[in-house]
C-alpha cells in the first residue's frame, strides 16, 4: 500500500504507526539514519576496494616503458613505474582508512546496544561521533580512489568493457545520500564536538595517540617515521578541536561552519593513520602500507589544520561575491 491509497475510495488507505512517543519522532528517525548512514559509508568502502583491485590487476597486464627493477623480455608492465605505484598505493591506503572508520563506527553501535548504563551511554557518543567519519570520509574516497583507479586504466579507464568508468560514476551519488557530506560535517562539528562537554572527543585522540606510542615502543624499524608523524597529526587534531570548540562556546556558528568540512577530512586522516599503525602492529606485513600512509599523505592533515583556522574570513570574503539574491 502507498501513501494515499484509498483516501477517494472506500478502503481504508494508508496506516501511519507512532513509533515512541508523540512529537518525539524526529529523534527516532535519526537513530534510524545513523545506520542508514553507516550503509551509505560502506557504499564507499565497497566502491574503493573494487576500483582498488581492477587497478592492481590492470596495472599488472599493460605493458609500457621500461623499468630498472623488470628484467623481463619487451616493456615492462605499468606496476614497475613509481608513479603508478604511488596511485595504487594511495587506493589501498584510503581504502583500507575508509574501510576501518566504518567497522569502528559499527563496533561502536553494536556495543551501545549491548551495554548498559555509563558504558552505554560512552558507546553512544562514539557511534555518533564516527557517524559523520564513516558516512562522509569513506563517501569521498569511493570518489577519489574510483578516479584513481580511471586514471591508472589511462584511456582504457572510458571504455566501458573496463568498469573503471562505471565504478566512478557509481561513486559519485553516495557523498549526496543520506544527507550531503557538507551536513555530515556540519553534524560532526555543530552536535558532535559539544558530546560530553566537548571531553568525548579528546578522550578518542588519546586512544589514537596511544597507539602512536605503541608504534615508537615496538622498536620495529619498517615504520621509519610512522610515529613521528602520528604524533604531528594528533597535535594539529588537537590544535583544531579546541579551535572549532572555541568557537562554538562563542557562539561564532558561521565561522565554526567554514572549517567544518577540512577537519571532517583532517580528524579521518589522522584517526586513519592510526587504524594504519595498529594493523602494522597485529601483522608486520602491513607495515610497508602504513608508513606510506604516514610519510606521503598524512601531511595533509597540517594543511587542513591551517584551512579550518584560518580559512573562514577569507572563504566569507570571497563568498560575497558569489550572492545574487
Amino acid at each position: 500500500m502507498i501513501y494515499g491509497d484509498g483516501f477517494q475510495g472506500a478502503a481504508p488507505g494508508a496506516i501511519g504507526w507512532l513509533i515512541g512517543e508523540e512529537n518525539k519522532g524526529l529523534a527516532c528517525m535519526f537513530t534510524m539514519m545513523n545506520n542508514a548512514r553507516l550503509c551509505v559509508g560502506m557504499q564507499g568502502v565497497a566502491v574503493a576496494e573494487a576500483a582498488t583491485q581492477k587497478a592492481i590487476a590492470y596495472a599488472n597486464e599493460r605493458r609500457q616503458g621500461k623499468a630498472s627493477d623488470f628484467s623481463g623480455a619487451g616493456m615492462a608492465p605499468i606496476v614497475h613505474h613509481p608513479d603508478v605505484q604511488r596511485n595504487l598505493l594511495t587506493m589501498k591506503a584510503l581504502t583500507q582508512i575508509a574501510r576501518a572508520i566504518s567497522y569502528s563506527c559499527a563496533y561502536a553501535i553494536d556495543f551501545a546496544r549491548v551495554s548498559t548504563g555509563e558504558e552505554a551511554a560512552h558507546w553512544r557518543d562514539r557511534a555518533n561521533l564516527l557517524t559523520p567519519l564513516a558516512k562522509a570520509f569513506s563517501t569521498d574516497i569511493g570518489v577519489d580512489v574510483a578516479s584513481l583507479g580511471v586514471q591508472v586504466h589511462g584511456g582504457m579507464g572510458f571504455i566501458e568493457e573496463t568498469g573503471a568508468a562505471a565504478l566512478y560514476r557509481d561513486a559519485r551519488i553516495a557523498p549526496i545520500y543520506e544527507g550531503t557530506n557538507g551536513i555530515q560535517a556540519i553534524d560532526l562539528v555543530a552536535r558532535k564536538l559539544p558530546l560530553g562537554g566537548g571531553e568525548h572527543v579528546h578522550g578518542y585522540i588519546a586512544e589514537l595517540k596511544a597507539i602512536a606510542d605503541e608504534v615508537r615502543t615496538s622498536n620495529l624499524q619498517g615504520f621509519g617515521r610512522t610515529a613521528e608523524a602520528l604524533d604531528q597529526a594528533f597535535d594539529d587534531l588537537t590544535e583544531a578541536t579546541r579551535f572549532l570548540q572555541k568557537l562554538l562556546a562563542d557562539g561564532r556558528l558561521d565561522e565554526a561552519q567554514a572549517g567544518a568540512t577540512p577537519y571532517l577530512r583532517l580528524i579521518s586522516l589522522a584517526a586513519g593513520g592510526a587504524y594504519l599503525a595498529r594493523g602494522g602492529l597485529a601483522q608486520q606485513s602491513r607495515i610497508a602500507l602504513c608508513r606510506f600512509f604516514a610519510e606521503n599523505l598524512l601531511g595533509e592533515v597540517s594543511a587542513l589544520k591551517e584551512r579550518v583556522i584560518d580559512g573562514a574570513e577569507s572563504l566569507a570574503t570571497a563568498g560575497k561575491a558569489l550572492i545574487t539574491a
